[in-house]
Parts: C-alpha cells; structure tokens; sequence
C-alpha cells in the first residue's frame, strides 16, 4: 500500500538515527518532491514515458525499463512483447554502483517508479536484503520478483 503524503514527509524529515532507509513512492509522488538535503532519488519510468519532471536532486540515477516478471514461468503475451525492455544485470550494477558511491550524508534514497507498486518496491527490497536500509516493509509486497531477483544476482564492484 502506498504511503499518504504525510507520511513520505514525515519519513524524509526524519531520517534514521545510523543507517540509510529506502521509500518507494509513485512518479507523480516523487515529481511532487522538493529538493532536500539527504535524499538521493532513483527515478524508474517506462520506456515509453518521458523522464520523470523531478526537483533538482544532486543525486539522481535515471532508469528506463519495464514493469515485466521476466522470470516467470508464465508470461502472458502482453508481458512477453515487455521482454525486449525489462531490467538488465547491467541496470542492476548501476543502482549499486550509485547507491555505494553515495556520500555518508545520504541518509534516504527515493525510488519510484510509474505507480509506486512494483519496480520501485523491487529495488527498495533488494536494497534492503544487500546493504540492510530500512524500508516499510508491508509497502513491498507487490515488489517484481525478477527484479529483486537480477539485483540479488549481481556481484558487487570489486574495489580497487
């Protein structure tokens, strides 16, 4: 269940103690966002969509791909024309890749996505399993299990 308005406010500006937390929310949630310190964004749209019309965040990633269970044994038609776009290992490296070269100030990173259901709670899900963030976690339940499953699978970046 998407989290009201307030509750997203009340959650930004009060960021967790130690650790980073994670909110999932809607495009047109996050489009509402004002730019604040601490907050990173990851901006998930469909590929047939425009980017997201976001405040100017110093800390975005940008993803396009789409809402597809690409691992599931059962793929309707309509899913299957989405193949072509779904979320790539290489995307999955991308969101580690920026959440660990985050600096310490970031204590929130937004995710959203189109409707604030599936991608951007598969990604909030990952991030949490990975790096421990805090996330409400009955929001999740609708997360995209091949997302979640892609992140998982990706090896960290060996550092150097």
């Amino acid at each position: 269940m998407p989290l009201s308005s307030r509750e997203i406010y009340g959650r930004l500006l009060s960021p967790p103690i130690s650790g980073r937390q994670v909110i999932a929310m809607s495009r047109g949630d996050a489009q509402q966002l004002p730019t604040l310190p601490g907050v990173a964004v990851i901006s998930i749209t469909a590929p047939e969509k425009p980017p997201a019309a976001l405040a100017e965040f110093t800390h975005i990633l940008r993803l396009s791909f789409a809402d597809v269970d690409f691992l599931s044994k059962e793929i309707s038609s309509r899913a299957a024309k989405k193949l072509q776009d779904a979320f790539t290992r290489h995307q999955a490296s991308e969101v580690k890749q920026f959440v660990e070269s985050l600096p310490l100030d970031i204590a929130t990173i937004v995710v959203h996505c189109e409707g604030g259901f599936s991608r951007s709670c598969a990604n909030a899900v990952a991030l949490n399993k990975l790096y421990g963030y805090e996330v409400i976690q009955e929001q999740l339940h609708r997360a995209n299990p091949s997302v979640v499953t892609t992140m998982l699978s990706v090896e960290p970046k060996k550092k150097k």
